[in-house]
């Protein structure tokens, strides 16, 4: 059986072959692309000639069929589908080049995306963000939306230094521009579940009796955007989360379920403490690592329209990550133990 690193070669090597006769001269690269949390993912790319367009194929999944017995051939055979697919880009992409150095396009398209500050110190030291809490934005534009998703590219500060702008001036666009591109949605947790079940061919008569409403202060309340994706960022929203506010009748608990949702619980469903708990351990078993946004709870306080930590503090989350970067060197005969960090 092949290793990752012969399976990534391999792929490389037989692709060309492998795709019809008019993509015969198509240049394959193999890279590496550092998703959110910095997850690793390894693709290749494969470029018509006379194009500028690549469509992108990451090879970790593939490879994980091939490891739980699928067959090579069949394997790879699913790889050239993929490629031949999405190697035509699109018409509006032909000339994405083009409008991504036009500012004027950009300052239009460009949204904000919620991300974990610690665990993307890599990606933020080369992009444009704003830090609240222990969490920071950064900022997308917007290329394109269909029923597969979205299609965007993330703003480094090269392109901000392009642009001639400030990541002041992208923050405040980013906060504008996203609330009209991909504005907010907030449904309580029976309506989520009736309309998935609709989906599934369930009468309406029998959802209502199966998911009755509950009082606001007992019922959870999902928020994200249009498009489900990268959803996040809508807790951010301040007007939002004051009317949900006025319709529970108390201050929120926001989960962080997902980079592409949260959830909004009264804070009478409970202490800060048992709610993070809740929200590590979904974390743990049942949201992808690529996916995470934060094992804290926040709070927001209806009168001074304010969200901040609930279960902890900024400086209690800074004192630990000091502590944990601090080791003791094992003391050798003649010598002390010496602090070093790492």
């Amino acid at each position: 059986m092949l290793n990752f690193s012969e399976f990534q070669d391999y792929v490389k090597m037989t692709i060309p072959e492998r795709l019809p006769e008019e993509y015969q001269g198509a240049q394959i690269r193999s890279h590496e692309v550092e998703k959110n949390n910095g997850l690793v993912l390894h693709g290749i790319t494969v470029t018509p000639e006379d194009s500028n367009i690549a469509p992108n194929i990451y090879l970790d999944g593939y490879f994980k069929q091939y490891e739980e017995g699928k067959d090579l051939d069949e394997v790879l055979d699913q790889i050239t589908h993929t490629v031949v697919e999405h190697i035509k880009a699109p018409e509006e992409f032909s000339n994405v080049a083009e409008k991504f150095q036009d500012f004027d396009f950009v300052k239009n398209n460009v949204v904000m995306v919620a991300v974990n500050t610690e665990r993307n110190a890599k990606l933020l030291s080369q992009v444009p963000h704003h830090e609240i809490e222990d969490l920071s934005l950064i900022y997308k534009v917007m290329l394109g939306r269909d029923s597969e998703g979205t299609a965007t590219i993330t703003i480094r500060n090269e392109h901000m230094a392009m642009w001639g702008v400030t990541a002041d001036e992208l923050h405040e666009l980013a906060v504008a521009n996203t609330k009209e591109i991909l504005p907010i949605t907030i449904q309580s947790m029976n309506e989520v579940m009736r309309e998935m079940f609709g989906k599934d061919g369930m009468p309406a008569e029998m959802a209502d009796v199966m998911f009755e409403e509950m009082p606001p202060t007992q019922q959870m309340y999902v928020i994200s955007n249009a498009a489900k994706v990268n959803g996040a960022a809508s807790m951010f929203y301040e007007d939002a989360l004051s009317e949900l506010s006025k319709k529970v009748g108390t201050d929120l608990y926001i989960l962080p379920s997902s980079v592409h949702e949260v959830i909004a619980v009264s804070t009478e469903m409970g202490t800060p403490e048992a709610l993070s708990e809740m929200v590590r351990e979904v974390n743990g078993t049942q949201v992808s690592e690529e996916e995470q946004l934060s094992d804290h709870v926040y709070r927001f306080d209806a009168a001074k329209r304010t969200l901040s930590l609930a279960d902890t503090t900024m400086e209690e989350l800074k004192k630990a990550a000091g502590a944990e970067n601090l080791s003791v060197e094992p003391a050798t005969e003649g010598s002390r133990p010496r602090h070093t960090h790492r």
